[in-house]
């Protein structure tokens, strides 16, 4: 690898290379491992340096006109390595009933089948650290499930959701940055932000990526083929950007690009008493040999469809005191500070914590498991369920996670305001329909039952409107679908208008579905690599009379 820096590079400087990424990721980093391992040349370009910068996290400000993200963009790090530098790390599969046309979720549904992806699995759960994908079904955690919870899920209906965590949650860009270095294949180039997709004068083909550093300094990546690694937000603000020939931005035509936003609405609602002596050890989560698990609560897809619901599921969490409430935010603000780890910088800034919106129920959402190290939790959780006494009821905190429908209104738009690089920023207008609540009623009205039934316990159910939190989890907004008056992209991640243009990103989910994006995003990515390079192996590169041969990486 060859690591450059756009802040030392003379202006105007030009690279040429075969494949172009924007974005240094996860999805960035794995796509060009795999690219370079089939002899392909990579220039992935980042826009952040090797750590966080404030002035560059400052370059994702946006402008809210609907339901509002976190505050002060937490759930995006532009640095080498992307936002997986701020992942706890909870990995889930999208099920068959996900990946199905849905009418009462979304007109448009996958175009690929569970296959596509299935293919995939094997290795992009590798590339997390995870146990073996076989650990997803219940029945590879039989000796854990307790006859309680058995009791409970017979009292359902539920389908059990297994969420998995690896040993620690991997940071791509320092797992695999000695083996980029030894690349000879591979370029990167930090504090090189993109800022327009230029193409030829019919707007048919990207011919380059045109990047800038805050510093002012300019490069131009003339490329075969561009693909854009980015997140949901970047994605569709730079097709937008690049508008030069193509007045609505690239892929445009039909007005879907930054359209149909999702993201994965967060709530803790409601409380379970849980009467002496029921052990739930799989609910609360529970180590593996190689990592961690937890049951989740969702309702099986003949009750989804019979009610015409979203794909909620629900996790059940140690109920905590006021106190550890009011200054969970602060203490995980104060640690990113000392460790110079995350988006908070350098400096912390007790004020700007104590404003940012309503986070009372983020402890619920970051419960242990995915803040402390996995030998610490491990240890703990053992401990403590050693030594905790079953003689008295406990208290949990249901914690629900909400699939939300696409809707065109909920969108990425670019506003009149600027940032640092003089680009115009995004304007978001994210909107979470009443179906999302409405669902969420249903399961917890199913809950309450089953608990009920089950004799385990009671559930409080919560009132009113409950507040959402986003999961960092930006899907939609350049939708893969099977014809391009339906979406941006097609089957393989192509843009429809512009053929030598990808996008291998979350923006390119049709519907959400419950699960955490990563890993079906490191399996789609890794069959877009394969897609590249037999495409590119079949094309010659400029200068030679036929493509150079190359080891073949084994498929899962």
């Amino acid at each position: 690898m060859t690591l450059l820096d756009l802040d030392t590079l003379e202006s105007g400087t030009r690279l040429a290379t075969r494949i172009a990424i924007v974005g240094a990721g996860a999805a960035g980093i794995t796509l060009a491992r795999a690219l370079a391992a089939r002899g392909l040349d990579v220039v992935l370009l980042e826009g952040g340096g090797p750590r966080p910068e404030e002035p560059t996290q400052r370059l994702h400000e946006l402008v809210s006109v609907g339901y509002p993200l976190r505050p002060g963009h937490v759930n995006r790090a532009r640095e080498f390595g992307g936002s997986c530098n701020l992942w706890a790390g909870r990995c889930m599969r999208l099920t068959p009933f996900d990946l199905s046309r849905r009418p009462w979720v979304a007109e448009v549904g996958w175009p690929i089948g569970p296959e596509a992806i299935e293919r995939w699995l094997p290795e992009a759960a590798k590339l997390l650290g995870l146990p073996d994908p076989a650990a997803f079904a219940l029945d590879a955690h039989v000796p854990i499930l307790s006859a309680h919870e058995r009791r409970l899920l017979e009292a359902g209906p539920f389908a059990p959701i297994l969420s998995l965590w690896a040993r620690r949650p991997q940071r791509f860009a320092r797992r695999f940055r000695a083996e980029l270095a030894r690349s000879e294949r591979i370029r990167v180039v930090l504090h090189a932000n993109a800022v327009e997709l230029e193409t030829d004068a019919g707007g048919s083909r990207v011919v380059a990526v045109r990047c800038r550093s805050l510093s002012g300094r300019e490069l131009r990546v003339e490329a075969e083929v561009v693909v854009l690694a980015c997140g949901g937000i970047e994605v569709p603000r730079l097709l937008l950007l690049s508008r030069r020939h193509r007045p609505a931005g690239l892929g445009n035509e039909h007005d879907l690009v930054g359209r149909f936003f999702m993201d994965h609405p967060r709530t803790a609602f409601g409380r379970v008493r849980v009467r002496a002596g029921v052990a739930l050890p799989l609910a609360r989560g529970w180590p593996l040999r190689d990592g961690r698990v937890q049951l989740g609560f969702a309702l099986p897809p003949a009750v989804q469809a019979r009610e015409e619901l979203l794909h909620h599921y629900a996790t059940l969490e140690e109920e905590h005191s006021g106190y550890t409430e009011q200054h969970y935010q602060t203490a995980i603000e104060l640690g990113k500070v000392l460790l110079r780890r995350g988006h908070a910088g350098s400096r912390l800034d007790l004020g700007r914590i104590r404003q940012a919106a309503r986070l009372d129920s983020l402890v619920y959402l970051l419960p242990p498991k995915e803040i402390l190290p996995f030998p610490l939790w491990r240890a703990w959780r053992i401990l403590k369920s050693r030594l905790e006494s079953r003689r008295h009821e406990r208290r949990y905190v249901v914690v629900y996670f909400c699939e939300q429908p696409p809707l065109a209104e909920s969108r990425v738009m670019l506003d009149d305001s600027r940032d640092a690089l003089g680009l115009p920023r995004v304007r978001l207008d994210w909107r979470i329909p009443d179906s999302v609540h409405a669902s969420l009623e249903r399961l917890q009205h199913h809950l309450a039952r089953a608990f009920a039934a089950s004799g385990l316990g009671t559930l409080e159910p919560g009132t009113g409107t409950p507040h959402y939190t986003d999961a960092s989890h930006h899907l939609g907004t350049a939708r893969m679908a099977a014809s391009p008056r339906q979406g941006v992209v097609d089957p393989d991640l192509r843009l429809w208008s512009v053929p030598n243009l990808y996008v291998a990103s979350s923006a390119v989910f049709p519907t959400g579905g419950h699960a955490n994006p990563t890993l079906t995003l490191l399996a789609l990515t890794l069959r877009l690599a394969d897609h590249l390079a037999r495409r590119l192996q079949a094309t010659p590169e400029p200068g030679r009379s036929r493509p150079r041969a190359a080891p073949q990486p084994a498929r899962p």
